[in-house]
């Protein structure tokens, strides 16, 4: 995914450009400047409908989509939270899902479904949207046993099964306790003094806590995991509406936002977390209110692009981490990528403006990581001899990221030196969603008598994700 070039600084004077830019020209003109101050979250009605799973928000990695009064969600992660079983059929475009005495059957664009054989109308039939099937909530949540009410004012979904959601769901996010964590938050903008207080579950922040560091230096799937989405939209919520009433530009906005991030506390890793590496997720840096330079830029990019600004993470290599935000005719500092102009915005101290550079970075190459879901594959296997001279291979794929990683294939062989190998082997492909492991077996043919070493390569959607090989060593 580090196909981005290296980027130099540039310097330009003008306007700052809003993503909300095409919404404004249609509009009427009365309310042009209300939407111009509203940016692109004017109308939060409009965001993707939330799905609460006895007391716990499900997360899905494309979202819930509302289609003739129907919500529709994929239906992986809505049939393993609710506990059932599930089978697809490729050939027929058809899933099975069974749960205890219940066996429900949908099909890809029919509105005849069926449970435990007798055929049910759906008002919206099942469908595939980004390449994920989406089915009916309602029909599938109630035909399992459960229990839906709809809120329309806040577009929330709440589903009761009776019985705690299956451990392990995918995208179940914890389910919030009594035990709540409180913060306060202070800084000064605009020649006012402004306060926010954050009230979060304890649970909900040991969920990130207990998380896995994806190994990666591409911070952008810390932004893009949604599981604190609900965290992170109130806030931004929040603040737009404070920006709203003070009437702020677009531009004011956005530095109303920084400066509430710059004035949470500087902490170096190895201080605040005892390790040299820590890049923490959002919830996390708004509980310890302190972070070094990737968490502020992590949680700046969330809350901007919550917002619906145009944003960046920028990594100087080895060195330093900002934001970029997307503009134009803005005077500072700015990266170009993809045609776009994503201008500099330091988030570590008060002061910075957009568009200012601290002069050591001024004429530093950087790399640019788009926030875009994307898998973060890692693996680790074992091998055994078995009788007939063959070597038996398990590998477990790992996919850490916040995409589906597409039809992901082990490789293995055995080096014989110069480029050539004994044997080799590739497995089947699997689709390995966010945050789930995929198991795989091979069987190489031993040779006798020679000097080798196990070479293991994971390929997804044709690029190579991730390589190891093992010692020499005599057969």
């Amino acid at each position: 995914m580090d196909q981005l070039g290296p980027l130099q600084v540039r310097r330009i004077e003008g306007r700052f450009e809003s993503l909300a830019k095409a919404r404004q020209i249609i509009l009427a003109a009365w309310l042009l400047l209300l939407l111009l101050f509203l940016f692109a979250c004017a109308v939060p009605a409009l965001a993707a409908p939330r799905v609460v799973l006895d007391g716990r928000p499900i997360s899905f990695d494309v979202p819930p989509a509302i289609d003739q009064g129907r919500v529709l969600v994929p239906m992986r992660v809505i049939f393993q939270a609710l506990g059932a079983d599930l089978a697809w059929d490729q050939a027929a475009r058809t899933v099975t899902a069974t749960k205890g005495q219940t066996t429900v059957v949908l099909t890809i664009g029919s509105r005849t479904a069926y449970k435990n054989g007798t055929p049910v109308a759906l008002d919206v039939p099942p469908k595939i949207v980004s390449g994920r099937t989406l089915v009916p909530l309602r029909f599938v949540s109630e035909a399992l046993g459960a229990r839906v009410d709809w809120d329309a004012a806040t577009q929330i979904v709440t589903v009761s099964s009776g019985t705690p959601p299956a451990e392990g769901s995918q995208g179940v996010a914890p389910k919030p306790e009594t035990c709540l964590i409180k913060r306060e938050f202070a800084w000064d903008y605009g020649g006012k003094h402004w306060t926010w207080r954050l009230v979060v579950p304890e649970e909900a922040y040991t969920y990130y806590t207990n998380l896995k560091r994806p190994p990666t230096d591409d911070y952008s799937v810390y932004v893009t995991d949604p599981a604190d989405d609900a965290f992170i939209s109130s806030l931004a919520a929040r603040l737009m509406e404070t920006a709203v009433q003070e009437k702020y530009s677009p531009k004011q906005t956005v530095e109303f936002v920084v400066t509430f991030v710059q004035n949470i506390k500087y902490a170096y890793d190895n201080i605040s977390k005892g390790v040299e590496e820590y890049p923490r997720y959002p919830l996390e840096t708004l509980v310890d209110q302190e972070g070094d330079c990737e968490d502020h830029s992590i949680l700046l990019a969330s809350i901007l692009k919550e917002m619906g600004y145009g944003v960046v993470l920028i990594c100087i290599p080895g060195e330093h981490m900002a934001v970029g935000v997307k503009g134009s005719d803005l005077p500072g500092a700015y990266y170009e990528y993809e045609g776009a102009r994503y201008y500099y915005v330091e988030t570590t101290a008060t002061g910075w403006s957009i568009g200012k550079i601290p002069d050591e970075y001024l004429r530093t190459k950087a790399r640019i990581f788009p926030l875009v879901p994307r898998p973060v594959l890692t693996h680790k296997w074992t091998s055994k001899g078995t009788p007939g001279g063959w070597l038996e291979l398990k590998v477990e794929v790992s996919n850490d990221g916040t995409a589906t990683a597409r039809a992901t294939k082990v490789y293995a062989a055995l080096d014989a030196g110069n480029g050539l190998v004994y044997d080799q082997r590739w497995s089947d492909p699997l689709d390995l969603e966010p945050h789930s492991t995929g198991t795989y077996t091979l069987f190489l043919r031993l040779p006798a008598n020679v000097y080798t070493r196990l070479i293991v390569k994971i390929v997804s959607d044709g690029y190579l994700a991730d390589e190891s090989t093992s010692d020499w060593f005599n057969t």
